[in-house]
């Protein structure tokens, strides 16, 4: 999570000077630019998981997010896991912290939205492989 927030704060920042220069260089402010912010997180999630499974990331951790039969997750699930971890991550991490007393290691937005988070092993890239 920590190497996708650099991530997001980077297109955060471009987000931001753009609308700032759009608005004649005045300060942005308000719920607006707030959930334009927002909609970017939940875009940058929607994409990596839709597509590959994982974001940078977790590309860099070796951990994918997979459905029930080890696939990537459908658009439903993505919607729903992201909506379910904005809600469950809000009170001080709680449901990021779930996986500390579930048996199978999930979140609460995991076992909610039906998705999980696998390690790909130590070398899961063709580019890893010895020739």
């Amino acid at each position: 999570m920590l190497y996708d927030l650099l991530l997001i704060i980077a297109i955060w920042t471009t987000t931001t000077a753009a609308v700032i220069s759009f608005n004649n260089g005045d300060a942005v402010e308000g719920w607006q630019f707030q959930l334009l912010l927002y909609g970017e997180i939940l875009l940058f999630y929607f994409i990596f998981w839709r597509i590959k499974g994982q974001s940078l990331g977790m590309q860099v951790w070796k951990i994918k997010t997979v459905d029930d039969a080890d696939q990537i997750i459908s658009t439903r699930q993505a919607l729903y896991r992201l909506f379910l971890a904005s809600i469950c991550i809000a009170p001080a991490g709680a449901g990021f912290f779930w996986m500390l007393f579930n048996k199978q290691r999930l979140t609460l937005y995991d076992q909610l939205s039906n998705t999980r988070v696998i390690y790909l092993g130590s070398k899961p890239y063709a580019s890893e492989m010895q020739k």
